[in-house]
C-alpha cells in the first residue's frame, strides 16, 4: 500500500536554550531530539543545535541546545538521565551534553590520528563511554574507543573488526558490542556486522552482505536475534546507485531485501534510519533521496507499507512504544515531524510540526525523571 502524508504543519512554541518541560506527571510520549544545523543568511555563518521537542506539552515546547558542531548519533547516560554524548560523523565534534543546564558541559576529543565516525554507548553501569572511531588512513582501520564516563579520558580501544566503522549496540548486559562496519575506501575492505567480545576483544561473528553494491549503515536489534541495517551504496560508486534494508531473518540468513523491485529499486542512495517495533516485529526505515518510508516484516521480509514522503530522515518508537516518530523536509516544506500508529502504520493527527530544527539523520525518543523536570 502506498500513500503520500498529506500534513497541515503548524509550528511547535520556542522556549528558548534552557531545559525541556514535560507538563504532565506521567510522559506518555516523551521527548525527541535530534540534531539540527541552520545557515543564517545575515551573516553566512553555520548554527549548529541539539533540538528537543517535548511530545507531552500542549504546545509541543521546543528547546534549542547550541554545540559547535553537526551532531549525528545521540546516546544517553544509564545512571546519569540528564547526560547525552553527541558525535559528529566523519568529523573530530564530540561532546556531553547536560539537559538539566540545557548546555553543553565538555568536549570530547579524539587523537590526531582518529576522526569520529558517529555514534557511541554506555556501558550499562554508566562507568565506561564507547566510540566509533576510524585511522583515517591506509584501510581506514576500525577501532571502538574505550573512555572513562566521569572523566572523558581515553582508556585504551579495540578493533571494530573492520573499517570505518559507523552504529554500535551493547548486548547481552554489555558483554558484546554489534558493530557496522562500511567498509575501507574504494572497496579495499568489505562492509561487515561485526559481534565483538567487549572483555577479550575477540570477534564472536561476522556477517557479510550478500550485495556487493552496498555498505553497512545503521542498525537496530529485534527479539531473539533479530537485526536490521540500513546501507548506501558502496564508496566509488554513482550516488544515485540504491542502497538497501538487510535482515537476518529467524533461519539466520543475513539477506539483502529485493522485493518488490518498484519499490527496493527506487531506494536511492541511501537508506538512513531504521526502526524495529518488536510487538509487531515491524521494520522501518527511510530513505531520503528516494522520498521513502519504508515498513517491513521482520521475518518474512515482505514489505507491508510505504510512503511518499520528502527527505524522511530519523525514525524512532516514542517512549510509550505505540508509535513511529518521523522527521522528514528540509527546505520546502521546512523540516517536520509526523507520528504513526505503530500497528496500524495509520498518521496520528495532530503532530504535524514544523520546523522542528532537527536536520540530522536521527532521534532519539527520551524522558527525564521528575526531579530533572521543571
Amino acid at each position: 500500500m502506498t500513500d503520500t502524508l498529506a500534513t497541515t504543519l503548524r509550528a511547535p512554541a520556542f522556549r528558548g536554550e534552557a531545559l525541556p518541560v514535560t507538563q504532565v506527571d506521567t510522559p506518555r510520549l516523551g521527548l525527541l531530539m535530534g540534531p539540527g544545523q541552520h545557515l543564517n543568511p545575515a551573516n553566512g555563518q553555520r548554527r549548529y543545535d541539539l533540538c528537543v521537542l517535548d511530545l507531552d506539552d500542549p504546545d509541543r515546547a521546543l528547546t534549542l541546545i547550541p554545540m559547535t558542531f553537526f551532531g549525528h548519533g545521540v546516546c544517553p547516560h544509564p545512571v546519569h538521565p540528564q547526560r547525552l554524548a553527541v558525535f559528529e560523523k566523519r568529523g573530530k565534534g564530540g561532546c556531553e551534553i547536560d539537559l538539566k543546564e540545557g548546555g553543553v558541559t565538555r568536549p570530547i576529543e579524539t587523537t590526531a590520528a582518529r576522526q569520529f565516525y558517529g555514534h557511541g554507548a554506555y556501558s550499562p553501569d554508566g562507568r565506561l563511554l564507547y566510540s566509533t572511531e576510524t585511522v583515517v588512513s591506509g584501510d581506514y582501520e576500525g577501532v571502538i574507543a574505550v573512555r572513562d564516563a566521569d572523566t572523558l579520558k581515553e582508556l585504551g580501544t579495540f578493533p571494530s573488526h573492520g573499517a570505518s566503522p559507523h552504529d554500535c549496540r551493547l548486548i547481552d548486559d554489555g558483554a558484546t558490542m554489534v558493530v557496522t562496519n562500511g567498509g575501507g575506501p574504494m572497496g579495499g575492505v568489505a562492509p561487515s556486522v561485526t559481534y565483538v567480545d567487549v572483555a577479550s576483544e575477540r570477534l564472536l561473528e561476522r556477517l557479510e552482505f550478500d550485495n556487493a553494491a552496498i555498505n553497512a549503515g545503521h542498525l537496530d536489534l529485534g527479539a531473539e536475534g533479530g537485526l536490521a541495517v540500513v546501507s548506501a551504496q558502496r564508496e566509488g560508486l554513482p550516488d544515485d546507485r540504491p542502497g538497501g534494508i538487510t535482515l537476518r531473518l529467524p533461519d539466520g540468513a543475513f539477506r539483502t531485501l529485493t522485493e518488490p523491485s518498484g519499490i527496493t529499486g527506487s531506494l536511492r542512495g541511501e537508506s538512513l534510519s531504521v526502526c524495529i517495533h518488536r510487538p509487531t516485529g515491524v521494520v522501518g526505515a527511510t530513505t531520503p533521496a528516494g522520498n521513502l518510508l519504508t515498513f517491513w516484516d521482520m521475518n518474512s521480509g515482505r514489505l507491508k507499507r510505504h510512503y511518499r514522503l520528502p527527505n524522511p530522515r530519523g525514525i524512532e518508537l516514542t517512549r510509550d512504544g505505540d508509535h513511529f516518530a518521523v522527521s522528514y523536509g528540509m527546505g520546502n516544506p521546512p523540516e517536520a515531524l509526523c507520528l504513526l500508529d505503530a500497528v496500524t502504520l495509520e498518521k496520528v493527527d495532530g503532530y504535524d510540526l514544523a520546523p522542528t530544527g532537527i536536520t540530522g539523520s536521527h532521534l532519539l525518543s527520551y524522558t527525564l525523571p521528575p526531579h530533572l523536570r521543571a
